[in-house]
């Protein structure tokens, strides 16, 4: 009957990418994901949408408390630093990252750090293993990635007098939801841009505290229209106690399903306490966990030589999956030497090819 209303349906990365250009629709494109899993994704603002996200990252500062002098290490098309903004590399070795941190510290007073979490991870290790004082440090940012809390609580023991801030955002839309800064355990969503849903199984709308699928839409880019866009994430709808932001919450956010692993009776199971075990094995030094198929796991691992032997370091990893999962699947183990970055300058500690 003319006049209802009609429900969108849900649009996946799938039916984005059979017609990118058609979502262009002409337009230049002016981003794309990072294609850490396959081709990226491309979208197109126009100068209106990118003015509003920079309203809306400026005013996401304010509500974290971020400084305005900050080093960057980021992901840069190349490898020089951005002298106006103090932009530099990801790739930048490590203990080049720290002098430049101490030097930007002595000659302009910069006291902020701002970088991926798995970036920020391995520098504080760095940090720490140096013996270096970077205290001077009070303020480190976060973005791009979800911040795992034993990432955080490694990068509190590097930088001890630092605040910690980050934001859950994407290409596709900017700054989602800020972490709150009253109460980490949730993230406060910019409703005044975006609409999000959270679907479970059934796609029908999940339950305060019920982990979900992140549905979203862009109510202000016109030049590629993303409405009901199912971005991959996964959190729960949540109310936040901080009683100061007025937005609603989100909590229980796992980041990509991309990272998050599938058990066997079809639950997505997060990656974070499985990451801890695997951490907390002696001599480990990095790892990567990819799910090829429902039962079999590939564990690339770098390790220190003579800590543990070959077979009692398999039954220390099998005994962490077995717990995570209440059973043991095919795990093989892949000696490295390095666990690489994507092509986006981030490491992925866990890919599921489901």
């Amino acid at each position: 009957m003319a006049g209802e209303p009609v429900e969108a349906p849900l649009l996946s990365r799938g039916d984005i990418l059979a017609s990118n250009d058609l979502l262009l629709n002409g337009h230049k494109e002016t981003a794309r994901t990072s294609g850490s899993t396959g081709v990226p994704v491309r979208i197109a603002w126009s100068p209106q949408r990118m003015k509003l996200e920079f309203e809306a990252n400026q005013a996401s500062l304010r509500w974290v408390g971020a400084v305005p002098n900050a080093t960057a290490f980021i992901h840069l098309h190349k490898t020089a630093p951005n002298a106006r903004t103090a932009q530099y590399d990801i790739r930048t070795p490590l203990d080049e990252q720290i002098h430049i941190l101490e030097q930007r510290y002595k000659e302009a007073g910069a006291q902020g750090l701002t970088t991926y979490p798995t970036s920020a991870e391995a520098l504080a290790k760095a940090v720490l293993e140096a013996g270096r004082d970077i205290s001077f440090i009070t303020c480190v940012g976060l973005y791009a990635e979800l911040l795992e809390p034993a990432q955080e609580e490694v990068i509190r023991q590097a930088f001890p007098k630092a605040r910690i801030w980050s934001v859950y955002s994407s290409m596709e839309f900017g700054i989602i939801a800020p972490r709150c800064p009253k109460e980490p355990d949730f993230h406060h969503l910019l409703a005044r841009k975006l609409g999000v849903e959270i679907l479970n199984d059934r796609d029908e709308p999940a339950e305060e505290g019920e982990i979900g699928r992140l549905v979203i839409t862009d109510y202000f880019n016109t030049r590629s229209p993303l409405i009901r866009y199912d971005i991959g994430d996964m959190a729960a709808p949540a109310t936040c106690p901080c009683g100061i932001v007025k937005m609603p919450a989100i909590s229980k956010l796992i980041g990509k399903i991309r990272g998050a692993l599938m058990h066997r009776d079809g639950r997505r199971i997060p990656f974070t306490h499985l990451s801890v075990a695997l951490r907390d094995i002696p001599g480990m030094s990095q790892y990567q966990v990819i799910q090829h198929e429902m039962e079999r796991f590939e564990l690339r691992a770098v390790r220190e030589e003579g800590v543990m032997p070959q077979q009692e370091f398999l039954a220390r990893v099998e005994a962490a999956f077995a717990v995570e999962f209440g059973y043991t699947p095919q795990i093989t183990i892949t000696p490295e030497t390095e666990i690489e970055r994507g092509p986006n300058g981030k490491f992925y500690a866990s890919i599921s090819k489901l």
